[in-house]
């Protein structure tokens, strides 16, 4: 069986922030990165799905609670979501999901996707992004790639 080399990539493209006052007396504050999940090379003949993790990170400062939202991408929508290849157009779908179970799609929170949320108090806080690629897609070998906004509030 021949395998083909098809480099994919999903980008983190931005950390939008969101400042709410958690107290009238100090205002909480991070800085927020987001790195793109790492795919690599996806086999079209493979029986299993590609699974890869990606990480946002926020460094906080004060107390409080930040949630991560993420978009739908080029798709417009959660499931699925699929990368674009530059040069034939065509799709690869996969997904994002907030757990390495890879079951519960990783959104804003609607049509049946979740947030993740976590409490901070002057420390890092990271966020996993759990990413799949379906198995047995019928592509062209190339470059595919889609821009995800990460958007955290706290």
């Amino acid at each position: 069986m021949k395998q083909i080399g098809i480099p994919v990539c999903v980008l983190l493209l931005s950390a939008t922030i969101m400042l709410l006052l958690p107290g009238a007396s100090q205002a909480a504050s991070c800085t927020v990165t987001a790195r793109a999940v790492p795919f690599g090379n996806y086999n079209p003949f493979s029986i299993n799905p590609l699974n890869r993790t990606a990480r946002i990170t926020a460094v906080c400062k004060g107390n409080g609670r930040l949630t991560v939202a993420l978009s739908t991408g080029q798709s417009g929508s959660y499931n699925p979501r699929y990368m674009i290849s530059a040069i034939t157009s065509d799709q690869l779908d996969y997904n994002l999901y907030t757990t390495a179970a890879r079951v519960i799609i990783f959104g804003d929170g609607a049509g049946g996707t979740q947030t993740v949320s976590k409490n901070f108090k002057n420390n890092t806080v990271r966020v996993n992004v759990y990413g799949q690629i379906t198995v047995m897609q019928n592509i062209a070998p190339g470059i595919y790639s889609d821009n995800i906004v990460a958007t955290v509030t706290f």
